[in-house]
């Protein structure tokens, strides 16, 4: 008696099957059955055709007795053939044994809420971008005032056109059911993905847009809520990157390309500076006054120092590239003609020079060599007193984009740097000692930086002052050895 004075929620119990066994008169007001005509139907006549279909009935209940209640939203059918939107709650019941005995089930209309409805209507107006909502026949039924802005329509104008009047391609057709898949099945691949279409004003300009789709239930059937972002300037944005990268390649290629050239062809005259003042020095020293001989001294030295800065810009500016492509390469190899290149260097320093066994990798044979042959030689140019030992290791491990890679490290024993450092050293011409010190151009890290990134590795060092660094870097691993 109590359940029966309740009219504006349909509540009724169903046995193990699905079956209803009661009926109150709020389920009778809302859905239009007497208890007569509903009582031993199964409840799945209250479903659309197509959730039938699917075996939506079935699964509510089997939800239901695992989890002990199951709450949802969705369309419903009157005994007219009328939809209207549900939230219902659905509850098994079980005896003290846990048996199950049926289900409980208490529903409400939503498209009766007022409220509700002006509730969305509110959030459209509040939403950043363009709201337009359109029917599965491809009309729009609401939309906002960024819509009105966004394409120059007053809402009169829209409310009941065809979306294809501001967006003419792509978007209809992916709300429109055929006689394949329904219009759910024809939205759920696009649900949640930003979708880039062009948009059409009312003065017949057309503009990019993108379209963000969600589906809506409502009385009328499944309606689609659009949210459409006019995208011009993001897109200028990207065309402007896009000749910005690539004046910037360009540049950068001719830039490399005069660095070649110049120091290539600056090698021959400073050849001849250097042969000359050089035969000043040896026959004129100690012939001339003690200004003259330090003069030339003075001459021969920048000669030299100038000869080993234009080698290494050559260098520098070659491994700019990946050479002859990138090929299997024995790391292991590539070390020992890096050492035999050094050996003068490794025998006069008395340098020990051990390793692990090394992996094959995918890289440039010349660059690998000179990637081994500078970290080598800084770490004997950098020693401490007593015997340098230099040890090199690897292992493996993945990398951002899951392809195998082998991390490379460079150990020594020697004075070690500060951590502030550890960038700095990196960069052309960096030099943290005087050249009266130690000689070099401050370009040889430089390039294996160069020479790693452009293998798609990266290079890095750990240090302390005073107790040897190691030098680690990045390479992906031989495509048919590893």
């Amino acid at each position: 008696m109590l359940l029966d004075e309740i009219q504006d929620h349909a509540i009724f119990m169903l046995d193990p099957d699905g079956y209803v066994v009661s009926w109150n008169a709020g389920a009778e007001r809302i859905k239009g059955y007497s208890a007569d005509e509903i009582i031993g139907r199964n409840f799945s006549c209250f479903f659309p055709r197509e959730a039938v279909g699917q075996g939506r009935p079935a699964e509510i209940l089997r939800l239901a007795a695992a989890q002990g209640r199951h709450v949802e939203q969705g369309m419903r059918v009157r005994k007219d053939g009328s939809r209207f939107l549900s939230r219902f709650t659905v509850t098994a019941l079980r005896d003290p044994a846990g048996n199950l005995r049926g289900f409980f089930e208490f529903s409400h209309d939503l498209s009766e809420s007022k409220e509700s409805e002006a509730k969305y209507r509110g959030l459209l107006e509040a939403a950043p971008d363009a709201m337009v909502v359109v029917n599965q026949a491809g009309q729009i039924v609401l939309l906002n005032l960024r819509a009105e802005r966004t394409f120059g329509y007053q809402r009169d104008e829209l409310i009941g056109q065809q979306v294809t009047n501001i967006i003419p391609t792509g978007f209809a057709e992916r709300l429109i059911a055929d006689g394949i898949r329904t219009a759910a099945e024809a939205l759920v691949q696009h649900i949640g993905t930003g979708i880039e279409l062009a948009g059409r004003r009312k003065d017949g300009s057309e503009f990019p847009v993108e379209i963000m789709l969600s589906p809506l239930e409502s009385p009328d059937g499944v309606l689609v809520t659009a949210a459409i972002r006019d995208i011009s300037v993001r897109k200028k944005a990207e065309l402007l990157l896009l000749h910005t990268v690539e004046e910037l390649s360009r540049s950068n290629e001719e830039l490399g390309q005069y660095a070649y050239l110049a120091a290539h062809d600056l090698q021959e005259p400073l050849r001849m500076v250097s042969s000359y003042t050089q035969l000043l020095a040896e026959r004129y020293k100690g012939k001339l006054d003690s200004d003259a001989d330090e003069f030339i001294s003075f001459a021969v030295d920048g000669a030299k120092r100038m000869q080993r800065l234009i080698r290494d810009l050559l260098v520098y500016s070659r491994v700019g590239t990946k050479g002859n492509g990138l090929t299997d390469i024995s790391s292991e190899e590539a070390l020992e003609q890096a050492t035999a290149n050094l050996r003068s260097a490794i025998e006069e320093s008395g340098t020990l020079v051990t390793h692990d066994p090394l992996p094959t990798v995918l890289a440039d044979a010349g660059q690998l060599v000179q990637l081994f042959q500078n970290l080598i030689g800084n770490a004997i140019k950098y020693r401490n007193p007593g015997v340098p030992q230099i040890h090199i290791s690897s292992t493996k491990c993945g990398g951002e984009n899951g392809e195998t890679k082998w991390s490379f490290s460079v150990k020594d024993n020697g004075m070690g740097i500060e951590s502030k450092y550890f960038t700095r050293i990196f960069g052309m011409f960096q030099r943290l000692h005087k050249r009266e010190e130690y000689s070099g151009t401050g370009i040889g890290l430089a390039i294996c930086k160069r020479i790693v990134e452009g293998h798609g590795g990266n290079i890095s060092i750990e240090s302390q002052l005073g107790q040897g660094s190691t030098f680690r870097f990045t390479l992906e691993a031989g495509r048919q050895i590893s």
